[in-house]
């Protein structure tokens, strides 16, 4: 395997050891890693060994260090990140994020690599109720952005009519359907196609809602199990499943989560269609599902956010941070 090299520059020494022990720790960290205390120093080594991606500390940053590696990173304190389009992270961010940096800066460049095959389980969270109207998808939405602080987190939107585009940012090329439509190819080409059409938003990857509602009706039980058996081959740590009625095998897909997130309200309506869509679940013979089911009533918020990129920060997100952990969704 080829191992890429990675330098840290920051004048702060203690820091940039440190960060460089920490990293050097992780066993599938798939770089070399050169440490230097001053730019000085950065120049004269990196004229001996080239390296792929330099991270470097705000303070210590000029242009000129731009053609010493493929990638630069900037360790930004305060501010310092908004005056410069380069990619970067607060130096002081745990190092978990700073990784999760470093490895999506490098797949951005096929020169860089290859990457050793992630051996982390693949969580799927569930979140489906019966019940309309209740802010699932925003909790759904909102839970991803909190789980992708310190994690690769993929969104997943399975409504007929979505209308999720209009609440991000961006512009997504192709959709849910599209990727759903090449699941007869090789695994390895799906998540090709999928890392592609992924969108990120505020550090969660989002694939578009399907377009047509045709493409999420068609696809049964077995496809489904196809699908998922690709995603636990991802990069992905966790997979929010923003579920709807329309799915086939509904119930097959909720024994696929690690954790489900039910919306419940105390009306007497809300009620009863949650006690006959429990009851449908025990009689499908999936009593497990309801056994990791975290039932939800939702607080009355004062004000969200009509655009998902400004989700983090607000009341519903706070909610949905305490939630996860309750539910033993740790490292947030």
């Amino acid at each position: 395997m080829k191992k890429n090299r990675l330098a840290i520059c920051d004048s702060e020494q203690e820091y940039a050891y440190r960060l460089m022990d920490a990293l050097s720790r992780k066993a599938d960290f798939p770089f070399e890693i050169l440490t230097f205390t001053s730019a000085q120093k950065l120049y004269e080594g990196l004229r001996r060994q080239p390296v792929q991606i330099l991270l470097v500390a705000g303070s210590d940053y000029s242009e000129e260090m731009q053609g010493l590696a493929e990638r630069v990173i900037l360790l930004w304190e305060g501010e310092e990140g908004s005056r410069t389009e380069l990619p970067g992270i607060n130096k002081y961010s745990g190092v978990v994020r700073i990784l999760k940096k470093i490895t999506e800066t490098a797949e951005q460049d096929d020169s860089i690599g290859p990457f050793p095959k992630p051996d982390h389980p693949v969580h799927f969270l569930g979140f489906y109720t019966p019940i309309g109207r209740c802010l699932q998808t925003t909790l759904a939405f909102a839970a991803g952005q909190v789980l992708a602080r310190n994690h690769r987190v993929l969104y997943l939107n399975f409504e007929r009519f979505s209308g999720l585009e209009s609440m991000l940012p961006g512009r997504f090329e192709a959709d849910f359907g599209d990727l759903l439509y090449d699941l007869h190819k090789p695994p390895e080409a799906v998540l090709e196609r999928l890392y592609r059409m992924a969108e990120p938003c505020k550090g969660l990857d989002v694939i578009s809602p399907a377009f047509s509602a045709e493409d999420i009706l068609c696809v049964g039980g077995g496809e489904w199990k196809r699908f998922f058996a690709i995603l636990r081959e991802s990069r992905y740590t966790y997979v929010v499943l923003d579920l709807a009625d329309c799915v086939q095998d509904i119930f097959g897909i909720l024994d696929e989560c690690s954790r489900v997130y039910t919306i419940v309200r105390k009306e007497a309506s809300e009620t009863a269609k949650i006690g006959r869509y429990e009851e449908a679940v025990k009689q499908a013979g999936h009593e497990a599902v309801l056994q990791k089911t975290c039932r939800c009533i939702l607080p009355v918020f004062a004000r969200l956010p009509g655009d998902y990129s400004r989700l983090p920060g607000c009341e519903l997100a706070q909610y949905a941070e305490r939630m996860l952990l309750e539910n033993g969704q740790g490292g947030i």
